[in-house]
């Protein structure tokens, strides 16, 4: 080989080694950058593994925590249990109070009427006294015979009852309203009334079978085909109770047998008895309901609303 040609190859291996250290040199810059890149994820990867396994390792609550916890608890359940009783109780006091005042008008229903029966009553008493005072008079004179039928036709057909307003009552005994009334007074005051109203009912039922008896008899001595002729029957009412008054005295003709007049003023005596009574027991039963409107009215303050 010429000395020519050597110095050739050996400026060619000159560059290849220098080309080789450029490369390498290159490459060493490029694993420098990306080296940062791949420690950055090695971190993200580490925090997100931290992320998703959290420490469940808690430390345990001390007793007061659960004594604390379950205190609230019982107070909360105990509130609304005091509350709901706490609406129940004002609802059933304002049914107790609908109740009494639907009975109290009731009772001033039962007065108003009571007032009127009554006054029918002793008036009934008063006609059949005067019709006993004819009992020894001669009774085919034209004045006594309009006053024995005056008398004995508003006597005997007038037959006045009482009849209580008991829609009020039947409600509170049905409807358990006696249950929620904490005052036995009032229950015993109600009651009370209700057993004076059985009193006058009982009253009425023996007034009521004597009247039957005591019309049947009278029917045997008088004419009662006048009751339908106007032209001899007039009536008139006043205080709320019927008159009757015949006019033409040639019309009216009376049985004048002994022993069925005796039955006449027998029954006529009884019955104004009987009507006095009941007018006695109608009038203790009104009494009685005008106190027990005054006793409600106090006690559940009706005379506010």
């Amino acid at each position: 080989m010429s000395e020519e040609e050597e110095n050739i190859s050996q400026e060619q291996l000159a560059n290849s080694n220098e080309q080789a250290k450029e490369v390498n040199k290159n490459t060493s810059q490029e694993q420098t950058i990306k080296q940062p890149e791949i420690t950055n994820q090695t971190s993200e990867v580490e925090n997100m593994e931290v992320h998703h396994h959290p420490d469940l390792h808690h430390k345990p609550k001390k007793w007061k925590e659960y004594f604390l916890e379950f205190l609230m608890i019982f107070l909360a359940v105990t509130m609304g249990f005091l509350a709901e009783s706490y609406r129940e109780h004002l609802a059933d006091k304002e049914k107790v109070k609908h109740a009494m005042g639907s009975l109290v008008k009731c009772l001033a229903s039962d007065t108003a009427q009571l007032n009127t029966k009554i006054r029918s009553n002793l008036l009934e008493a008063n006609y059949l006294d005067s019709l006993v005072t004819l009992k020894d008079a001669n009774l085919t004179t034209d004045e006594n015979k309009q006053k024995f039928y005056d008398y004995g036709f508003t006597g005997f057909l007038e037959d006045w009852y009482f009849k209580t307003n008991d829609a009020a009552m039947q409600e509170i005994k049905s409807n358990g309203i006696l249950g929620l009334i904490k005052n036995q007074n009032i229950i015993d005051s109600i009651f009370g009334y209700d057993l004076k109203n059985q009193a006058t009912v009982s009253q009425q039922g023996d007034n009521y079978y004597l009247y039957k008896e005591s019309l049947r008899d009278f029917q045997k001595v008088v004419d009662f085909t006048l009751w339908r002729d106007s032209s001899t029957l007039a009536y008139k009412l006043a205080d709320e109770f019927f008159r009757w008054h015949f006019k033409k005295i040639s019309k009216l003709t009376i049985d004048t047998d002994k022993e069925k007049l005796k039955f006449i003023f027998s029954n006529a005596s009884l019955m104004a008895g009987d009507a006095e009574e009941y007018a006695q027991f109608m009038q203790e039963q009104k009494d009685y309901a005008k106190n027990l409107i005054a006793f409600l009215n106090k006690e559940y303050h009706l005379e506010d609303k």
